[in-house]
């Protein structure tokens, strides 16, 4: 609160004072001065040996004597009253001389500046245009009021109180000063001012953050079948196997200054990810999944924040064509089968896919003498029966039938025999060769098309003129099998390539019952299960420092489950982002399937996030000081510990 009276005696002077007497009103200062000595010996030989300086100017004062006392025969002053000074500031640097000596010198106000504000804080930070960001003085001055200037980039912002506490609503607008980060410093000018004029300047700084909802958006998504699609642009439908999926065309933007990074397509577990560029966009090549499908399109902006948006696309189901059933018999110009037919009986069934009545499939059919090199022309026919051949089948040879079904997308292709005409017996013409139940095609060879019963001996001569009878081998192999191996025990090869009895014995081939899977495999997942590979430092990056010995990183496999502890700290300041920076890389073996992501407590109330990728790399972002609204820098003195466990690759 404001005074009207001050004693401005500077120094260790005793003897006398010199009191200032007035008011404050605004930036208006009236002010007169008191001289009042406690004897002759402590006075003024006169009132001109009083000069008064108002920043630096020396004032014309007169001065009224209001008391003198004698010494050594003159009279002194020891008390005098100034004329009355207006002063158009709320302070003033003034000073004030006794002759040589000088009695005050110091910055002076009827205010209470004295208890002017040392520091000032700032909390808060949240650039949404709602949330206070406070800034408050250390003060205990009643007489002040307060001014804070917010500063980014190229934005600014004020705001006044009466009171030590000031606050201001940083408009979101100012997220445009940070387009490429979600966390940045703003410089906080905090000044004191006395009847209107700045009387001390603090200058602190605030981090400030891009608050949560300021992503990039996607105002509309066009998709279509990727560019060389093989589905006709008339059936207006996507299909398995056959349609991709593309984004057109795209309306997108980054949020407040941010530009769009990246943009990918995802329908179920397949994605395709790329560098945004509106003239190629990303396209998935061959969708393999069919039914109702969400198709999501995602962005990523300079502050790697996301902006998506989903679509229903409907694929209908695709498989190629396949015979269910094929069959070609000779018969006769009425379909009936005729072993002499000339013509051949076409059974066929096939099973496709119709893409709501969209596809249809052709059957053709040709054949060719088996010892022919080329097919004939193609017939049409339907699925189903069907009579062919033309009455052109000799007889006497055997035909390859050749069945093409093709849909839309696909030709498959089938190989079916029709054979020659039912003989008893008959004799290669023209060469050595002879065959029962068919026509005789082939040389040297007896060639049987019936099922053979032999009643007696049947003889092999070998190469070597060798004789055997095949018979009497059979014979005795079937004797040997029947009535001279050993119960319940295993049959193998001896040294002279003949049956003999195992020396595995019947217990231990009972070992093996119930086995369904490669014995090896099985072994080697138990070893795995069991494997403990001990705890093992880890090697950290340059970017950060084992905190203590206490507190060593390390980590250690127990059969899949793979166990990562230890606390670091940087080895520079880190800048609060969401920026990831490498901690350490596991070796292959102790990876995760997955990419894992865990909440790690901070120094005090901190925390910051564990990321690890399944290539290993484990690496710190996120960090968020207890209370902070938006991320906050990290010291290179912080204590960052971590705990995680997952199950390896």
């Amino acid at each position: 609160m404001s005074v009207t009276s001050r004693n401005v005696t500077g120094g260790v002077s005793v003897g006398y004072t010199m009191t200032a007497k007035g008011s404050v009103s605004g930036a208006k200062t009236t002010v007169y001065f008191v001289f009042d000595a406690e004897g002759a010996i402590f006075g003024a030989d006169s009132t001109s040996d009083f000069s008064v300086y108002v920043d630096g100017t020396k004032k014309s004062l007169s001065w009224t004597v209001n008391k003198t006392e004698n010494w050594m025969g003159s009279p002194i002053v020891v008390k005098a009253t100034s004329a009355t000074l207006t002063v158009n500031k709320p302070f003033f640097a003034l000073k004030i001389e006794k002759g040589s000596s000088t009695v005050c010198n110091k910055t002076f106000s009827f205010y209470d500046i004295e208890k002017a504000a040392t520091s000032a804080t700032a909390k808060g930070g949240v650039m949404n245009g709602s949330t206070n960001s406070t800034v408050t003085f250390t003060t205990s001055s009643t007489d002040a009021t307060y001014k804070v200037t917010f500063s980014l980039g190229t934005y600014s912002g004020s705001a006044t109180s009466s009171t030590k506490t000031v606050n201001y609503k940083i408009p979101k607008s100012w997220c445009n000063a940070l387009p490429n980060k979600s966390v940045g410093t703003a410089t906080v000018t905090c000044e004191v001012l006395y009847g209107g004029s700045v009387f001390k300047t603090i200058t602190t700084s605030l981090s400030v953050s891009v608050p949560d909802d300021v992503v990039p958006t996607i105002t509309s998504v066009t998709l279509a079948d990727k560019t060389d699609t093989p589905v006709p642009s008339s059936w207006n439908a996507f299909i398995q196997h056959q349609s991709g999926l593309r984004i057109s065309a795209i309306t997108c933007a980054g949020a407040y200054g941010s530009t769009i990074q990246s943009i990918r397509i995802q329908v179920g577990d397949q994605m395709v990810t790329e560098t945004y560029n509106a003239s190629n966009l990303p396209q998935i090549d061959t969708v393999t999944q069919s039914g109702s499908l969400t198709c999501t399109v995602t962005v990523m902006d300079s502050r790697y924040r996301y902006g998506t948006k989903t679509a229903t696309v409907s694929f209908l189901p695709y498989a190629a064509p396949a015979f269910s059933e094929v069959s070609s018999e000779r018969c006769d110009a009425s379909g009936e089968k005729d072993n002499d037919g000339t013509y051949f009986l076409s059974t066929s069934e096939i099973e496709y896919s119709s893409c709501n009545d969209l596809n249809s499939i052709m059957l053709k059919v040709s054949y060719k003498r088996t010892d022919a090199p080329t097919y004939g022309s193609q017939a049409a026919i339907t699925p189903g029966v069907n009579v062919c051949g033309g009455g052109n089948l000799n007889t006497e040879y055997s035909y390859d039938v050749r069945y093409i079904v093709s849909d839309q997308f696909s030709t498959v292709e089938y190989i079916d025999y029709v054979s020659t005409a039912v003989y008893l017996m008959h004799f290669l013409h023209g060469g050595r060769g002879v065959a029962f139940g068919q026509k005789a095609t082939m040389q040297d060879y007896l060639d049987c098309n019936f099922k053979a019963l032999f009643r007696d001996d049947v003889f092999v001569t070998l190469d070597d003129g060798s004789r055997f009878n095949l018979r009497a081998l059979m014979a005795g192999a079937i004797s040997t099998l029947l009535s001279n191996v050993t119960a319940d025990r295993a049959i193998v090869s001896n040294a002279d390539g003949k049956l003999a009895v195992s020396p595995v014995t019947a217990t231990e081939l009972g070992y093996l019952g119930g086995v369904t899977s490669n014995i090896q495999d099985q072994i080697a997942g138990i070893q795995a299960e069991l494997y403990d590979s001990g705890w093992k430092n880890l090697t950290l990056s340059s970017n950060f420092v084992e905190y203590s010995s206490t507190y060593t990183p390390k980590y250690r496999r127990v059969g899949e489950v793979v166990d990562v502890v230890g606390a670091v700290k940087p080895t520079a300041v880190i800048e609060g982002s969401t920026d990831l920076v490498t901690i350490f890389t596991l070796p292959s073996g102790f990876r995760p399937k997955s990419v894992m992501v865990t909440l790690c407590q901070g120094p005090g109330a901190a925390e910051w996030m564990l990321h690890i990728a399944t290539n290993g790399t484990a690496s710190f972002a996120r960090h968020r000081g207890a209370g902070a609204a938006g991320y906050t820098d990290v010291a290179t003195s912080a204590w960052l510990p971590f705990h995680a466990i997952f199950l390896r690759a």
